[in-house]
């Protein structure tokens, strides 16, 4: 029994409620009633008796499922703003638009970067492929490819000054820029010959393909032996030689790989005629592997070496073989000339033998001669047959 005012329990048959004093006699009945009847809606509801105690605890489970449908029906009509959320809506077109622009902008500046340091370092590569070869002390110390590098730096040095600094930097000449004979490099041939081979310049020679060849060699022994032509003519020169042929196509089979590799086409100006004393007579010819001329070894002849009754240095003549090169640096500074005594630097060598080695330079005066150099080094020390056997002293640049 519970009191109708507090919903104290109260002992059964008692007048008034012991906690708040209000009478319950009468009404106790009522209350039966209406608890009996609460009672039967808690059962139908819940199974279990609906206390007075328990009210509070009702009115929260009502307060929860009250919050719940609103929240269900915010849901539902998108009063909250959060119904029908679907993939494509959460990701917001504009936005992921400019992100992507964005994106692509950063892409295109990190790609910009990239190329810009791609150029940078194409640059500095450039710049740095001769100078990432190591400072040796002397030519035989460098490799082929090495020289070739360096090669390439001298060629690209602008004049013929600032390709001898070159020179001196990697040590290829003498401090004072000069070359003395001992910038060599040995060389083993495919038949076992072992032989030098000597700078006798720096940007000297116009390569085929366009610009300077950096070094030009020449080989310090003879290292062949053949005729010029397989019957006594000059007719064609240079040019139209058996010589020619022979040096650009079997024999330079003779060559170790490395060097052969990096050796680079020149033009070479010869009388590519022959019997002539027109100048009209020297052109040019692009070779990998030739004979050195006359003026190449010993310069122009001497205004007072010219005239009547010279000889080979007779007017008409001279300008011929004046036009077919300049003179080397080495030649130079060893002080040949053109008619001197013994040159040493151009005495060579064939099996412990001194020898007559060819020029590629005609005998102008005649249809049939090659001029060559002696034994002693003289300049020019005359002309033998085209089909006589001398000794070959190529050249050839990287």
């Amino acid at each position: 029994m519970f009191c109708p005012k507090c919903g104290s329990e109260i002992a059964e048959g008692a007048a008034f409620c012991g906690k708040c004093g209000a009478p319950v006699g009468a009404q106790a009945a009522g209350a039966a009633q209406a608890g009996s009847a609460q009672g039967a809606a808690g059962a139908a509801v819940g199974g279990t008796p609906a206390l007075k105690k328990n009210g509070a605890k009702i009115g929260a489970v009502a307060a929860a499922v009250v919050v719940v449908v609103v929240l269900v029906a915010g849901f539902a009509t998108n009063w909250f703003g959060l119904a029908g959320v679907q993939p494509k809506e959460a990701v917001e077109v504009p936005a992921a638009s400019q992100g992507a622009d964005e994106a692509q902008g950063a892409n295109a500046a990190d790609g910009q970067s990239a190329d810009a340091n791609e150029s940078a370092g194409d640059a500095q590569g450039g710049s740095q492929a001769a100078a990432s070869v190591t400072v040796k002390s002397a030519v035989e110390a460098y490799t082929w490819d090495e020289l070739s590098q360096i090669s390439a730096e001298i060629g690209a040095a602008g004049d013929e000054a600032a390709a001898v600094e070159v020179a001196k930097r990697y040590n290829l000449c003498t401090p004072e820029g000069k070359l003395d004979g001992t910038q060599v490099k040995s060389v083993t041939l495919a038949d076992g010959t072992q032989t030098t081979v000597q700078i006798v310049g720096f940007a000297h020679d116009d390569k085929t393909a366009g610009g300077k060849a950096g070094i030009t060699f020449i080989f310090g022994d003879c290292v062949g032996e053949a005729p010029m032509n397989s019957t006594d003519t000059n007719a064609g020169g240079w040019e139209a030689s058996q010589m020619r042929a022979y040096l650009n196509g079997d024999w330079r089979t003779q060559l170790p790989q490395d060097l052969d590799a990096v050796i680079v086409p020149v033009d070479k100006l010869s009388n590519n005629v022959g019997e002539t004393d027109a100048v009209s007579a020297v052109t040019t010819t692009s070779d990998a592997l030739w004979l050195f001329s006359l003026s190449e070894l010993a310069g122009a002849v001497p205004a007072g070496r010219t005239g009547e009754g010279c000889g080979l240095f007779e007017e008409g003549y001279v300008d011929v073989l004046d036009a077919a090169g300049s003179q080397y640096g080495l030649f130079c500074d060893m002080g040949v000339g053109m008619g001197n005594s013994e040159n040493a630097c151009l005495v060579k060598t064939r099996t412990d033998t001194y020898a007559f080695w060819w020029l590629r330079t005609s005998e102008p005066r005649d249809g049939y001669c090659f001029l060559r150099v002696d034994q002693h080094g003289y300049t020019p020390s005359g002309s033998d047959g085209a089909s006589c056997a001398n000794y070959m002293v190529p050249g050839f640049c990287i």
